[in-house]
């Protein structure tokens, strides 16, 4: 693929760039919000129990809150956290690329591709992490009262699905450059 920037002086540029600043603000925030919702968590016994457990299935349940079980707990949870700050940090330079007037990149149905692909991850990450966690937060429960609650739900499938509607973008994007391409040594 050759390398291809191109700024589009365009009226319709002008949208897309007011749109992108205000989606780049919103993408850090987002980011930044989501660590430190999981550091707090982790950070807090209480949270763990209080909101945590119960979005696990585990409100009636005795869960472990000691040392090594936040710091483990923290750990798995940054799996999908990791990926989500990835997916985030793709989604933050295409659209300041798009602020920037380019639009039409080499690097953007890479971008698409990458933002499609982590978001299926996500989904498949999901109810994953949510059953170690259950299993963790119970381990060191008397036997009867160990818990291994495996849930999946229409959002981890909504995800995935937008993550594949992402990600055909991306091919499709990088299947008209090659047409493109092609078209222009023609001529």
């Amino acid at each position: 693929m050759s390398s291809l920037n191109v700024r589009v002086p365009h009226a319709g540029i002008a949208t897309l760039s007011r749109l992108s600043t205000i989606m780049c603000g919103v993408v850090a925030v987002g980011a930044l919000a989501a660590l430190m919702a999981v550091v707090w968590l982790w950070l807090s016994p209480y949270a763990v129990t209080s909101v945590l457990a119960p979005r696990l299935g585990l409100a009636w349940v005795p869960v472990t809150v000691d040392r090594s079980t936040l710091l483990v707990g923290f750990l798995v949870s940054m799996i999908p956290m990791s990926v989500l700050l990835y997916l985030l940090g793709q989604a933050y330079r295409l659209f300041d690329a798009y602020r920037l007037g380019l639009v039409f990149t080499d690097a953007a149905p890479v971008r698409l591709r990458r933002i499609g692909a982590c978001m299926i991850a996500i989904a498949l990450l999901r109810p994953v992490t949510a059953t170690s966690l259950g299993i963790l937060l119970t381990l060191d429960n008397p036997a009867g009262q160990r818990i291994v609650a495996i849930g999946l739900n229409l959002d981890d499938y909504m995800i995935a699905a937008y993550g594949g509607l992402i990600l055909a973008i991306g091919h499709v994007l990088v299947e008209a450059k090659r047409i493109a391409d092609e078209n222009g040594q023609i001529i």
